[in-house]
């Protein structure tokens, strides 16, 4: 016998929208101001940019933060789907892209603590998601599974 789903009223629809809201936003535009934080405490600011002296060493490059951003939401859609494969995959396609750059010591310091960063904050707020998600919200990965008729760790009771 096939179990209905019981009905989640528009207040709880209301709520998960505003935490996964809430949560992109922390993953994304959060993130990215973390990151320089942790950049300026490290010494590594303005070491990513090529033409430091052009911007005056002070606004960071357009395209890096949409990287960041692309990055850390690309891991959240792996954690999520418990695909960890995807982790190795951005490391590499970002390895890849920045290779001969890499040569550079101070550059290479900065790409590490860059990617290891996003790779640790993205863990951080995906697993803060999905644990409120669970404990306090609608409980959307597990839904998401069943439509899609994947094991999506339901709860027990």
């Amino acid at each position: 016998m096939q179990t209905v789903p019981t009905a989640i009223p528009l207040c709880g629809y209301m709520h998960a929208a505003v935490y996964t809201i809430s949560a992109l936003v922390l993953l994304t535009g959060a993130g990215n101001w973390v990151c320089r934080q942790v950049f300026s405490l490290t010494g590594l600011k303005d070491t990513g940019l090529k033409d430091s002296a052009v911007t005056g060493g002070t606004a960071a490059h357009p395209a890096g933060r949409i990287i960041g951003w692309l990055e850390r939401s690309i891991l959240a859609i792996g954690i999520l789907s418990h695909r960890w494969e995807v982790l190795a995959a951005v490391i590499a396609l970002k390895s890849v892209a920045r290779f001969k750059d890499l040569d550079d010591q101070r550059f290479a310091e900065y790409f590490l603590v860059g990617s290891l960063f996003s790779v640790l904050w993205a863990i951080v707020i995906t697993s803060g998601w999905m644990a409120y998600d669970y404990r306090y919200g609608i409980d959307i990965r597990s839904n998401v599974a069943k439509m899609l008729g994947a094991s999506g760790g339901q709860r027990n009771g």
